[in-house]
């Protein structure tokens, strides 16, 4: 399965904390300290000095096991002459100092006022790339959830992204800069409610490039080899992932074909545009695939008939290391020992793997529910719901009637309620009857129809006939290396 990782969510590597185990030397341990407080509360006052104004006394303590003795002065009052005062509270240093007590010169990610440039890691969410440098927390999550250009912190960071961020001395961020791509520039700031941002677009001339390949080795290796970007031959494999099972079904001599823009300023090329179509030749079966962006500037690929390429639905939940337990009504249940229908799939993953849901939808219950342990519901429709049992933690800012996207995470894997190992149970109701998720027809998104079939097959009638056109050079040069000895 290939595995494109989800960065929607802010709260993708936080685990449950242990609690401190009770030691049972501690007592012990307790009573050097006791012993010196006990003393030095109860020590007979001196006298006091012959000038008011001399160095106070000062009294030593020194327990054992601390880092060193402290000097605890003794003042004197001079309205009462005779009468020790008690010197102000003060912690004993420990030999291991907290953290708090260093100076910010001594920490490993001082914090430098100013602008700064945040580069995101492999793996990283906002918070993250934010804690390295001593940013406030709490303005990655009110970037990330700004409406309409939080996206843009989220899933649409990717690893070696350069932000911009001014910050004052306490870390809270008060501008950003970052480079979206080649002709976007977003720039946020801080203003009384939170953070405001502008998305400004750069004027480019725009040239249409196209690229073939045959695949000899591997789809993505051969991709890069025909020209393509990492990023564009990312998506080609997303393109065509629903159609085709690129473990088993990529043979050697299959061929891709794929247009996209490159962008020039000034006439020098400064970056690529997304893959506007693409085709893919497997099997002597021609998948073909275009770019329409609707009206509200959603864009997606369709098949020149205007069927969509991504179904509206995947089969799994998660990224799975084998079916612990299959859809089987007659199943002898391994903890109850007796038959209970089992009316999903089971799917073995690591314990706190993100579950993500496998279609669009509108979350109806969310929480625990018998031998279920804690669950997620969604409808998609008034025919179709799906659920997700057994997690360890259900993902944060989602509630009862939040909607979801499919891919977005819900979740996390576990074993609460009745299991015997870390997994996700998964069902598919149709109208309140289960299904098997294996074996299930998947429903797709819906065609274009109507006014938005007659935009697309008019703006992308010249796109459509290249892609033909290449797909039919591409085909010929199959044949020849066939024929060929």
């Amino acid at each position: 399965m290939g595995k494109f990782v989800d960065r929607d969510y802010l709260w993708l590597r936080d685990k449950p904390q242990k609690s401190p185990r009770w030691q049972p030397w501690a007592p012990v341990a307790l009573v050097p300290v006791a012993a010196a407080l006990t003393w030095y509360l109860t020590a007979p006052a001196g006298a006091p000095p012959d000038d008011d104004a001399a160095v106070p006394a000062v009294t030593r303590v020194h327990v054992p096991g601390f880092q060193r003795a402290h000097a605890m002065p003794v003042n004197f009052s001079p309205a009462f002459d005779n009468v020790r005062t008690r010197p102000p509270a003060r912690p004993i240093q420990l030999a291991f100092a907290p953290a708090a007590s260093l100076t910010s010169s001594d920490k490993p990610n001082a914090l430098k006022p100013g602008w700064q440039r945040v580069t995101i890691a492999s793996g990283d969410t906002l918070s993250l790339a934010f804690a390295r440098h001593g940013l406030s927390y709490m303005d990655s999550l009110r970037i990330a959830h700004m409406p309409h250009l939080g996206h843009y912190f989220t899933r649409g960071l990717q690893a070696g992204d350069v932000l911009e961020v001014k910050a004052d001395d306490t870390g809270h961020v008060q501008a950003i800069r970052y480079a979206v791509d080649a002709l976007h520039h977003l720039s946020v700031r801080r203003n009384d409610n939170g953070f405001t941002g502008t998305l400004a677009e750069r004027s480019a001339e725009h040239r249409q490039t196209s690229v073939s390949g045959v695949i000899r080795h591997s789809f993505y290796r051969d991709a890069i080899a025909a020209g393509l970007t990492g990023r564009q031959a990312a998506s080609l494999h997303q393109i065509f992932a629903q159609s085709v099972d690129f473990g088993r079904d990529i043979q050697p001599g299959d061929r891709f074909v794929a247009v996209y823009d490159t962008l020039y300023r000034k006439q020098k090329q400064v970056g690529t545009g997304p893959i506007a179509a693409a085709a893919l030749i497997n099997n002597g079966q021609v998948i073909r695939a275009v770019r329409y962006t609707d009206d509200n500037g959603h864009s997606e690929y369709y098949r020149p008939d205007g069927r969509p390429m991504r179904p509206a639905f995947v089969r799994a939940p998660v990224q799975y290391t084998h079916i612990s337990s299959p859809f089987n009504l007659n199943r002898m249940h391994p903890i109850l020992h007796r038959i209970r229908r089992h009316e999903g799939t089971d799917y073995a993953a690591p314990e706190g793997a993100p579950i993500h849901a496998t279609g669009d939808g509108r979350i109806i219950f969310r929480g625990r529910r018998g031998g279920y342990g804690n669950v997620v519901i969604i409808r998609h429709n008034r025919h179709i719901t799906m659920r997700f049992a057994h997690m360890s933690r259900f993902a944060r800012g989602l509630r009862v009637g939040s909607r979801v996207r499919e891919g977005q995470t819900i979740g996390y894997v576990g074993m609460t309620g009745l299991a015997t190992g870390p997994h996700v149970h998964y069902e598919f109701r149709v109208d309140g009857k289960p299904r098997n998720p294996q074996t299930v027809p998947l429903p797709g998104a819906p065609p274009l129809q109507g006014h938005q079939l007659a935009a697309f097959k008019a703006r992308d009638a010249d796109l459509i006939a290249k892609l033909d056109d290449m797909t039919d050079d591409a085909r010929v040069h199959m044949a020849s290396a066939t024929d060929s000895p």
